[in-house]
């Protein structure tokens, strides 16, 4: 190991940071994003292009959460404006991460309805399952607890 100079300091150690090797070209443009929460949203931004049809069949969904490597979905800060942002948006769903459901309690505008997720799996079926007609309320639900 060689150390090596950090922000004025000196440190030695080991950095652990993630790679990916994708088969084919990712480009995400981040021009009006700052943070991580829109990671979900981008994630399945990703398989809607690489997976045949319209992964939403046509509907306004929105949603936040960081998204992990093994595909957890993190919390957020800010949800209740993000909620209110999504509706006059005129999203009528909204997937929120499993870990901000006590604040997504009270907080829910009037025509949006807001689905629970823990994982980018539950976030698609979600998806798929609205896109298909299924109602909101049959979905997993935030609550308060």
């Amino acid at each position: 190991m060689t150390p090596a100079q950090n922000q004025g300091r000196w440190i030695l150690g080991v950095g652990i940071r993630y790679t990916y090797r994708f088969p084919f070209d990712v480009q995400i443009e981040l021009d009006r994003v700052g943070g991580p929460s829109a990671g979900m949203m981008f994630a399945l931004g990703i398989i809607d292009k690489l997976t045949p049809g319209d992964l939403t069949g046509g509907k306004d969904i929105a949603g936040t959460g960081t998204i992990d490597p093994d595909g957890s979905v993190g919390a957020i800060g800010g949800i209740d404006q993000k909620l209110v942002g999504a509706r006059a948006a005129g999203a009528t769903l909204f997937l929120a991460p499993a870990a901000n459901c006590n604040e997504v309690v009270g907080h829910i505008p009037d025509g949006l309805a807001v689905v629970k997720v823990s994982t980018l799996t539950e976030a698609r079926s979600a998806v798929e399952a609205y896109a298909q007609g299924r109602a909101p309320a049959s979905l997993p639900q935030c609550t308060a607890g």
